[in-house]
């Protein structure tokens, strides 16, 4: 009676969905680690986040946040603790 509504549960489906979805989130991370990185460098240029926004072609609104972040660390700039910063806020 217990199992009458019990629906099948595939584990190596779930697995692989999980899987799956990992690999997408570390991507995304990269791709934001990458671009935090590349953003530190042209701000040790003192470049604008208007410059940057141009010269990396993203809108301002991707590279504001992580301007504004990157910003208050100066000169100390770090790379993981801004991905943090970022990511907390959301």
């Amino acid at each position: 009676m217990m199992f009458d509504n019990f629906q099948a549960y595939d584990v190596q489906e779930t697995r692989r969905v999980s899987r799956e979805e990992g690999r997408i989130e570390g991507k995304i991370e990269g791709e934001q680690l990458l671009l935090i990185k590349l953003m530190i460098k042209k701000l040790e240029k003192n470049y604008s986040a208007e410059q940057i926004s141009e010269i990396l072609e993203e809108s301002l609104d991707t590279i504001q946040p992580i301007y504004d972040i990157a910003l208050r660390q100066a000169p100390d700039y770090n790379t993981d603790k801004v991905f943090e910063e970022l990511n907390s806020n959301k």
